[in-house]
């Protein structure tokens, strides 16, 4: 017994809701799947207000959305970019979403620097 962690990657070992967060709050896809596949149960709160990753997902996308909204530089580049974005943000958001995920509820009260 106590020999299961030789069983698995070394990538699955160390996913966690943190890891978890901050692939939500990178909105890299590909990160938040193997969280999620690694078995990081997707409504753990990450602090102690009991906010959830759907949470972070949210104020992460609004900034971002504010970000594409004040970009300089060429039109072509912005667009592209917040093309880019915007289907990350949209494959993330769908990963969530099939592993249940919701929001905590207390969004409604959210403070800055969640």
């Amino acid at each position: 017994m106590g020999n299961c962690d030789s069983c698995m990657s070394e990538a699955n070992q160390s996913v966690s809701v943190e890891t978890l967060e901050r692939a939500v709050r990178r909105m890299d896809p590909d990160l938040v799947l193997l969280c999620l596949e690694s078995g990081v149960y997707v409504n753990d709160p990450i602090d102690r207000h009991g906010h959830t990753v759907m949470d972070v997902y949210a104020c992460e996308h609004e900034n971002m959305m504010k970000t594409s909204m004040s970009s300089r530089g060429r039109s072509a580049d912005a667009t592209r970019v917040f093309c880019e974005m915007q289907s990350n943000a949209t494959q993330v958001l769908n990963l969530l979403r099939a592993y249940g995920a919701v929001m905590s509820g207390r969004s409604a009260t959210r403070r800055r620097g969640l």
